[in-house]
């Protein structure tokens, strides 16, 4: 793998993590996505006038995912609502690589080499291991499971769809499509599902930090994913996407100041060892 490609996606890990934990902190989760998505549409809804059209091809893939990351925001709020970045984000994340490296052969054709099978291996045990890295192993969070489990499976979905999108037309003007309209749709459909969750200029200016960075990382940290879609393999790129685990617990352990361990030690060191592997056996 390319040195652009890799720091590019190790970048966007990052973003990802950035707009998550202010998710997270956030008082009412579904106004702040409300207001971080439609705010991500204005800024790229006017670019749309400048690219050429997304291609017919990539259409149908295009209205799925739309309809997919509607149920990931909703669900991915209410992964934050019960749990916290330490056990809902790594089962999460860490359950489609391994799901997607059983179904890449099928789905996309993809042989992976044995390499990069044990890279993916090894960075999603390393990244579900963090859900034991507090001890807890007899205190099972029931909801906050339920809900991280429905966002794995919906994870899966929509990486399927957006690879399948993306190598149909390209990944610049399929995620440009997908920004620019995506909070317009999820905002216009919270309306009526959320009519408790309004935002007002109001909550914009009071917030206004803390959304227009959310909406950049947002933007951000899925295009280097699914450009990686168009020229790698799936699963690998899927995989290696996954390195926001380790900056989370980061980010968990020193700011949130949340308990660690020798569990969360071996795990960081299982993911950075599948990380390296990737990059110099893919």
């Amino acid at each position: 793998m390319d040195n652009f490609l890799f720091f590019a996606i190790i970048t966007g890990a990052i973003g990802h993590v950035i707009w998550n934990a202010l998710l997270k902190k956030s008082e009412d989760k579904i106004k702040f996505m409300r207001a971080f998505t439609l705010l991500s549409s204005l800024l790229l809804f006017p670019l749309l006038f400048f690219f050429e059209p997304l291609p017919r091809t990539a259409w149908p893939f295009f209205f799925i995912t739309i309809v997919i990351h509607v149920f990931y925001k909703i669900f991915l709020c209410k992964v934050y609502d019960y749990s916290g970045l330490s056990f809902g984000y790594p089962i999460a994340r860490g359950l489609p690589s391994l799901i997607l490296l059983l179904l890449t052969p099928f789905v996309f054709g993809e042989n992976l080499e044995l390499n990069n099978k044990l890279s993916v291996i090894i960075i999603s045990l390393g990244i579900l291991l963090l859900v034991f890295s507090e001890g807890n192993f007899k205190k099972i969070n029931i909801k906050g499971l339920s809900y991280s489990l429905i966002v794995a499976l919906i994870i899966i979905a929509y990486t399927i769809t957006d690879a399948k999108g993306a190598r149909a037309s390209s990944a610049v003007i399929y995620l440009l499509y997908y920004f620019a309209l995506d909070g317009f749709i999820f905002n216009f459909i919270a309306l009526f599902l959320f009519k408790n969750n309004k935002i007002t200029l109001n909550y914009f200016f009071k917030n206004f930090k803390n959304i227009l960075i959310a909406a950049i990382f947002n933007i951000y940290s899925y295009l280097p994913a699914v450009y990686g879609y168009t020229v790698g393999k799936v699963a690998v790129i899927a995989a290696l996407r996954e390195m926001s685990i380790l900056f989370a617990s980061l980010y968990g352990l020193i700011v949130l100041k949340e308990k660690g361990g020798y569990l969360a030690f071996v795990s960081a060191i299982m993911i950075l060892a599948g990380c390296m592997s990737i990059k110099l056996f893919s």
